[in-house]
């Protein structure tokens, strides 16, 4: 790409002149640059030879015109002639605005030392900044599903997301004057507009219908004010009824925690009680089997 712009807009050692429009179609005899233009496009802008003049290239580059009569030129131009394909024609023209707008970039490989200037830079030019913002942007839809979702059904809603002016190639301006139409524009415009005002009218019917139905009145909401004293009268009671809950709740916290002291004291002496009775029987028993070995030994 830089090769093409560069060809066309020319080195600095070609010395061609930029005027402050695009360059028109070339005249019947110059189709020699044409194709000499059309032939180093096609080359990368380092294989160009440096030391080649306006006069040199033209001379090279152009073929030489058989002498006779019109004939034999128009047929001459004609076999010579190269046709420019579209996008070349349209990279050119890019090409030429850019030079306009930014200026001509000369040779780095002409300057030595701190002349030299640097590499081209992402964005240096129109072409490059949009494709690096179109590469940007494809990049942010890609990383978010929710814009990926959107750009894939912006087709679908893109009357609804493209403003009017840009869709009628014209920026917004004053409406009209109807009184200075035709009966042909008028009837034209009223033809066009035929969808919009039945969709219009079809909607003001509906909001006429809504109108009688009450949707646009309050309804019932002012009855409110009637039950406001009620309301306040039970937002009372609810706040007395939450006190008394919340001192019942506490004087049941304090009956349960005093059960809880009641049952340990109780489980503490039933283990008492238990222990001592077992004692009790070992004792009972134990003075049994002293009575029993007493008696069978003669001492009772």
């Amino acid at each position: 790409m830089s090769a093409i712009g560069s060809v066309f807009l020319g080195d600095f050692q070609r010395h061609r002149m930029l005027s402050s429009t695009p360059p028109s179609s070339p005249p019947p005899g110059h189709n020699g640059n044409t194709m000499s233009m059309a032939v180093a496009a096609s080359q990368p802008l380092d294989e160009i030879p440096e030391s080649v003049d306006g006069t040199e290239s033209s001379a090279k580059t152009s073929p030489s015109l058989p002498e006779g009569n019109d004939s034999s030129h128009d047929a001459f131009l004609t076999q010579t002639a190269a046709a420019i394909d579209p996008a070349l024609s349209l990279e050119l023209r890019l090409r030429w605005i850019e030079a306009l707008i930014l200026g001509v970039r000369q040779d780095a490989r002409e300057r030595k030392g701190k002349d030299k200037a640097s590499d081209p830079r992402p964005g240096e030019s129109l072409i490059r900044l949009a494709e690096d913002v179109q590469r940007r942007l494809n990049s942010v839809v890609e990383s978010n599903d929710g814009l990926k979702k959107f750009m894939n059904q912006y087709d679908q809603h893109a009357p609804l997301l493209t403003p009017a002016f840009a869709l009628s190639g014209t920026l917004p301006g004053p409406a009209p004057a109807y009184e200075n139409m035709s009966p042909k524009e008028l009837e034209a415009l009223l033809a066009e507009m035929e969808p919009d005002i039945r969709a219009a009218d079809r909607d003001m019917r509906e909001i006429e219908l809504l109108e009688q139905r009450g949707a646009l009145t309050a309804g019932k909401l002012a009855d409110y004010k009637t039950l406001q004293h009620r309301l306040q009268i039970l937002l009372a009671t609810q706040e007395e009824d939450m006190k008394l809950a919340a001192s019942l709740e506490k004087r049941i916290a304090s009956l349960v925690e005093r059960h809880a002291i009641h049952v340990d004291a109780l489980s503490e002496l039933f283990v008492a009680w238990d222990d001592i009775l077992s004692e009790t029987e070992s004792k009972a028993r134990r003075l049994e089997r002293d009575k029993d070995e007493r008696r069978r030994l003669g001492y009772e």
